[in-house]
Parts: C-alpha cells; sequence; structure tokens
C-alpha cells in the first residue's frame, strides 16, 4: 500500500485482503458493529461518492482495509476524533440548571467552530487570504441569522460572548451564601464540624 493512501484505495485494500466483493465486506463490517452499506463503499470504490463520509464509514474501512483509523481519517482528509467527549465530564454535570447547561454548550459550540475555523485556515494556508482591514478586537456586523466566525487574537484569549455574565451567573439556591454573610458580620466562623 502506498504511503498516502486515498479512502478510494482503503477499499481497494480491503477487497483484495478479503478476497470478496464489497456487498460482503458490508455484511462483514455489519457483523463487527459497523454501519456501512455495499452502495457507499461501492461509491467511495468507484469515486462517485458525494458527500463527505462519516466517521461511522471511515472506521469500517479502515477495519475492512486492516489499517489505523488514524490512516483511513487523514486519507478521508478529516482529522482522527479524539475519545468521546462525555466520557471526560466530570461527575454532576447532569444535575447542573438548564442556565448552566446551556452556557456550557453554547462554550463548546464556540470552542469546535473555532476549531474548524482553524482546521480550514491551515487547508487554505497556501491560497491567497483576504485582508482584515478591522481594527483589534472589532467585530464585523452580520445579517440576522448569519454566524460570524470567531478569530483567536495574537495573545490566543478567547474572546467572550456580549452576554457572558448572564451565561455564567449561578442561578442556584443561595440561601448558605446569606447564612455565611450573617455568620461572618456577627464575627462567627463557619458552623460546620472540624475537619476530619
Amino acid at each position: 500500500m502506498n504511503m498516502n493512501p486515498s479512502l478510494r484505495s482503503l477499499v481497494e485494500t480491503a477487497v483484495e485482503r478479503h478476497q470478496t466483493s464489497v456487498r460482503q465486506l458490508s455484511i462483514l463490517a455489519q457483523k463487527q458493529g459497523y454501519r456501512v452499506t455495499h452502495t457507499t463503499l461501492n461509491q467511495v470504490r468507484s469515486g462517485t461518492y458525494k458527500s463527505a463520509p462519516s466517521e461511522v464509514t471511515i472506521k469500517a474501512i479502515a477495519w475492512l482495509a486492516g489499517v489505523s483509523e488514524q490512516v483511513a481519517f487523514m486519507a478521508a482528509g478529516q482529522p482522527v476524533p479524539g475519545p468521546p467527549f462525555a466520557e471526560e465530564l466530570p461527575a454532576g454535570v447532569d444535575n447542573l440548571p438548564p442556565k448552566a447547561r446551556k452556557a456550557a454548550i453554547d462554550m463548546l459550540r464556540v470552542l469546535v467552530d473555532m476549531n474548524q475555523g482553524l482546521a480550514d485556515a491551515e487547508l487554505t494556508s497556501d491560497q491567497e487570504q483576504p485582508i482584515d482591514i478591522r481594527r483589534p478586537g472589532e467585530r464585523r456586523n452580520a445579517r440576522a441569522g448569519q454566524k460570524t466566525p470567531l478569530s483567536v487574537p495574537d495573545d490566543g484569549n478567547i474572546p467572550l460572548p456580549d452576554n457572558w455574565k448572564d451565561l455564567a451567573a449561578y442561578t442556584g439556591p443561595t440561601s448558605h451564601k446569606n447564612r455565611e454573610h450573617e455568620w461572618s458580620e456577627r464575627g462567627e466562623g463557619s458552623q460546620e464540624g472540624p475537619e476530619h
């Protein structure tokens, strides 16, 4: 196999490796838990597949061709995904109130959009880019419903949305804060027992 295979050549490798038809490859992949149809594999093999292949399709082709998922994602021109993000979230996130959930999800969307923008910039870095004539920190106005792409300033700090205080504000119970304030005004310490 060549050093930089295409997804198309990986399907061809899979056909040769298993000495079978594309239809049978689809059945083999499905037995391993990969949801990929023979139609998709045929289109990839013939170069007529019109859309970007899904993560599941790329992983199926990797398994069928006997190559690492990294090789298959590179062949598809896509970044290799990391571990499922949900597995890395701390305990208790399911108990967040709706406003805090929305803030977290909005921040993740911003990061995903920024990451996609950086990936797109790397792909088009050889092409001439338009010059940004805005002053530092100035954002361009967008038409209603149009997303404005975020750019990362030279200092590396991610700009916060205008309503960041609303997104980050804690709206849960505050009775514990009121008690602590009362105790501090009376000169008392925390009413909790000694630490063990």
